[in-house]
């Protein structure tokens, strides 16, 4: 019997990609995973890849490749930053509409 180290144990969720620049992707498969996981919900992938292109048309979201299997690979690094900015604009609007009908200015 040799003295080797254990073998590494069997991922339980798929791991983002990393090209060693600090970014977050990951494909649409290992996106669904992680969310069902999360919410113990079930996702149909083909919507959520239509939720997903229509998000990279507002550049929410950035389509970066296609891997061999044919799985979009998606770039969420600055994502957070950029919905959330788009739902801050929004609600500002709003609030600022709903002032304008209450003081009829």
């Amino acid at each position: 019997m040799t003295d080797r180290p254990p073998s590494p144990p069997t991922p339980t969720a798929l791991p983002a990609i990393s090209d060693g620049e600090d970014r977050i992707t990951a494909t649409t498969p290992q996106l669904v995973t992680r969310l069902e996981e999360s919410f113990n919900c079930s996702l149909d992938e083909a919507t959520l890849e239509d939720v997903l292109l229509e998000l990279d048309h507002g550049a929410y979201v950035e389509w970066v490749t296609i891997t061999r299997d044919g799985d979009y690979v998606w770039d969420f690094t600055d994502a957070p930053d950029r919905i959330a900015d788009a739902v801050a604009t929004a609600v500002v609007e709003r609030f600022e509409g709903w002032l304008e009908n209450r003081t009829g200015n």
